[in-house]
């Protein structure tokens, strides 16, 4: 089922998309993640160098989340749309939403989210191994859900909002 992205605010959304990264050896690696629109949590974030259904599902599955229905929303990528994604969103009891194609202001959160952690973590330095990229990587995007005030949030980090409002904290993301 495909589901508008402007849905009510009172549902609950998880945004997903793909981004790739370039070390200094000129690899690729591409990472896929699930960003909570409530908190503002990154509450999955997955790395691979290619560019596969496995890699949504591998997110999918890191998400500890037990609202049934929630939404997960991403653009139109083929890997949003193959059978081993859906079968996994079907068995974490979510319900699959996708962009309009070539809108990429529908999946506005996670275009957001590519761009603040491309500026501040991808682009800051080269690095020469994917183990020195996913230590910065992992230092970051716990500091993101734990400390980092985001203007949606009354400038408030996602744990500090979450606790304030009795939801629940992300847990800590290990990414080595």
């Amino acid at each position: 089922m495909l589901r508008d992205p402007n849905t009510p605010a009172d549902l609950e959304i998880m945004f997903s998309d793909i981004f790739e990264v370039q070390l200094a050896d000129r690899t690729k690696v591409r990472g896929c993640f699930a960003l909570w629109k409530r908190t503002r949590h990154i509450l999955a974030l997955a790395f691979d160098y290619s560019m596969r259904a496995d890699l949504v599902v591998s997110t999918i599955e890191m998400v500890e989340f037990s609202v049934p229905g929630v939404i997960w929303h991403s653009d139109q990528g083929s890997q949003y749309g193959a059978e081993q994604t859906r079968t996994a969103l079907l068995l974490k009891g979510f319900q699959r939403s996708m962009s309009r194609a070539g809108t990429p202001t529908d999946n506005g959160y996670a275009e957001r989210f590519v761009g603040m952690f491309k500026l501040a973590v991808a682009e800051r330095r080269s690095y020469r191994t994917l183990g020195e990229f996913l230590q910065q990587a992992e230092r970051w995007i716990n500091f993101y859900n734990q400390q980092r005030p985001h203007e949606g949030l009354q400038q408030q980090s996602p744990d500090h909002y979450a606790r304030e409002h009795g939801l629940p904290t992300a847990p800590y993301l290990p990414l080595l």
